[in-house]
């Protein structure tokens, strides 16, 4: 089966052809306040290079989050739009998943860490064992600190002292903090694996597909971990108003 990875959880966004695990086509790009414009035109261009129509297609992959609101919900729409316009099946690829399969032939923990901006990073942690990846912790978004303490606790109770792999854009802003709690056991990938590859959404599809979880067009949303900020603004807007509605009832 060919099927079409789509990745636009961040500002190096992508997309990619494969065919039964075999690349037939990969585009990257910076696409940051760009997703929609370029994201059309670089579909067009990774299905030429493929030599294949969107007939050819037999499923389409998009990378679910978390990452940024705006470039989910444009990978989002951009999958619906093919899969409604040729009815084919859609599959979410959660982001951090992809990131930590694009390491799989490490031994020990995976901890992918993306940066969430107000002093937080989403992440999640990840056993790999024999070229096999398992996710061991739910997606969070969490501060620096309660990051290291949450994968200390989780990689000692499950692999000792083994070795923790992190990747992912975090690093620059957050890195010394994680290394001064992790200390020498932490080790940060080559910055050519923090950000997820359009292939490896494409892969991490496949097999979700191959389990049949199947997303459903008209309900499925981005993975955003936690509220977006028009969305807390909204929640406090309310909570505000819900207060001066009690002072109101009280006078």
């Amino acid at each position: 089966m060919r099927i079409l990875g789509i990745e636009t959880s961040g500002s190096l966004g992508g997309f990619a052809v494969v065919e039964d695990g075999r690349i037939l086509a990969e585009v990257t790009s910076d696409v940051t306040g760009r997703h929609l414009e370029k994201g059309a035109a670089m579909i067009e261009h990774v299905l030429a290079i493929a030599g294949i129509s969107p007939d050819g297609l037999g499923a389409v992959a998009v990378s679910l989050g978390p990452g940024s609101f705006t470039g989910l919900r444009v990978g989002l729409a951009l999958a619906k739009g093919i899969c409604f316009g040729k009815g084919l099946p859609l599959v979410g690829a959660p982001t951090l998943d992809c990131i930590a399969e694009a390491m799989s032939l490490a031994e020990g923990l995976i901890v992918p860490v993306k940066d969430a901006r107000r002093g937080e990073i989403y992440f999640s942690i990840y056993e790999a064992r024999g070229g096999q990846v398992r996710r061991l912790s739910d997606y969070m978004a969490l501060a620096p600190d309660e990051v290291a303490d949450r994968v200390a606790a989780i990689g000692n109770a499950a692999l000792g002292d083994a070795t923790v792999l992190l990747a992912g854009d975090a690093l620059p802003r957050y890195g010394e903090i994680l290394r001064a709690r992790l200390g020498a056991r932490m080790v940060a990938a080559p910055e050519i694996l923090w950000s997820p590859r359009p292939a490896v959404v494409a892969s991490v599809g496949l097999r979700i597909l191959a389990r049949g979880d199947i997303a459903c067009l008209d309900t499925v949303e981005p993975l955003y971990v936690r509220p977006s900020e028009a969305e807390r603004k909204l929640m406090g807007s309310r909570g505000r108003g819900s207060d001066r509605n009690q002072k109101d009832e009280r006078r």
